[in-house]
């Protein structure tokens, strides 16, 4: 048997500290509940993880590796929920339930509003989209927002309301943008607009006098971040008239504009959604089409950048024959299609949640049960971006 022979044997290299920029380079690629470790360690490497500069270094290397973050629920009551994690394909889309913040207390299930470099904004009202909590489901971390200024009132009741959740990268800044709908007294009248945003730099709400005049939103679907602008789906007015639009919100210069949609998007369902990195949508069959329209296709459009510095529409898929049962929700990773399967399930077709890649035209299946009554699919990357 060895035994020691008395003195400990020097290590030479122990007495040789790594240069700061190595040791920030290898915790930069630790994932955050290792970094969230370590501030309770160190007081040098609580400060170095809270630094803006190593912040944006860590979500440099996170963010071309995102998660796919659901919201699902399978009751209509509501109460049947959960907010979920699906990793990477090699792990054989391995799932994670979140602990939502506040959940004791909430009057119904949060609705997600964005999911921008690691943090969640969820819409935890029961109407009207009026109480926010922003998250980073990361960290763990989340904070309360104060009350939007814009109410409804016995005077001026609140028709609808929309929203949306980016990044604005001019101001580098986090923003919420609230548009209220409220029904005027007449009833032929169109529903006039107030817009709000909610800074995460300055921590408060402020009401804009940007309007847009065109077009009327669609109800369902929330602004969808493509850079720099969030974007809603819209019936086109005047001289858009019968025509599907795209009513774009630059977060920067907080000014709204309004995108035409190829003229094929009036016979069917439209969701807008991000495509490496351009705004795209996807064209789909109504459910219960009016007489005379018989689109049976899916097909998906891009908005291109020409050679001259203008934009157009280019059509990447055309699938015939296209199931009304199919519906998409989202993207992952910008570039993969997320699809929700709204028909009858059998033993062999359990799973509901499908992803469609548009330039091979291949289809993968996640085998995740879900969504009898609701789904929502988001790119989701962990980052240490506070909530403040």
């Amino acid at each position: 048997m060895s035994t020691w022979s008395g003195r400990r044997p020097r290590i030479m290299a122990s007495s040789l500290p790594l240069p700061q920029n190595t040791i920030t380079d290898i915790l930069s690629r630790l994932p955050v509940k290792s970094l969230t470790r370590f501030k309770s360690v160190s007081k040098h490497l609580a400060d170095l993880t809270s630094n803006p500069s190593f912040i944006a270094a860590h979500l440099r290397r996170s963010s071309p590796d995102p998660y796919l973050l659901i919201r699902r629920y399978h009751s209509q009551s509501g109460w049947d929920y959960g907010i979920w994690l699906i990793t990477d394909p090699t792990l054989n889309f391995a799932t994670q339930l979140l602990r939502i913040p506040l959940e004791e207390s909430l009057p119904r299930f949060p609705k997600i509003v964005g999911s921008v470099d690691g943090l969640v904004c969820l819409d935890i009202s029961p109407c009207y989209a009026s109480d926010f909590v922003m998250w980073n489901p990361g960290t763990k971390q989340f904070k309360h927002l104060p009350s939007p200024l814009i109410t409804s009132s016995r005077d001026n009741p609140i028709w609808m309301v929309f929203h949306g959740f980016g990044f604005d990268s001019f101001n580098n800044d986090y923003k919420l943008v609230r548009i209220v709908s409220f029904k005027g007294n007449d009833e032929s009248a169109s529903p006039f607009l107030r817009v709000e945003v909610y800074s995460w730099r300055e921590g408060v709400w402020k009401e804009i006098e940007e309007r847009f005049e065109l077009a009327l939103l669609c109800g369902g679907q929330d602004g969808v971040a493509v850079d720099g602008s969030l974007n809603w789906a819209a019936i086109g007015l005047q001289r858009f008239d019968d025509r599907k639009v795209v009513v774009a919100f630059d977060m920067g210069r907080e000014v709204f504009k309004t995108v035409p949609l190829p003229p094929v998007t009036r016979y069917g369902n439209v969701k807008v959604v991000s495509y490496m990195g351009l705004l795209a949508v996807a064209v789909y069959p109504l459910v219960f089409a009016v007489s005379g329209n018989n689109m049976n296709r899916f097909e998906f459009w891009v908005l291109s950048d020409c050679e001259d510095g203008t934009k157009r529409w280019t059509n990447l898929v055309v699938v015939e024959n296209f199931s009304k049962s199919l519906v998409p929700v989202g993207t992952w990773r910008d570039r993969e299609l997320v699809f929700k399967y709204m028909g009858v399930r059998d033993r062999e077709n359990q799973s509901s949640i499908f992803l469609f890649d548009p330039v091979d035209q291949r289809t993968r299946r996640l085998a995740i049960d879900c969504v009898d009554f609701c789904f929502e699919g988001f790119s989701y990357v962990e980052s240490l971006v506070p909530v403040n």
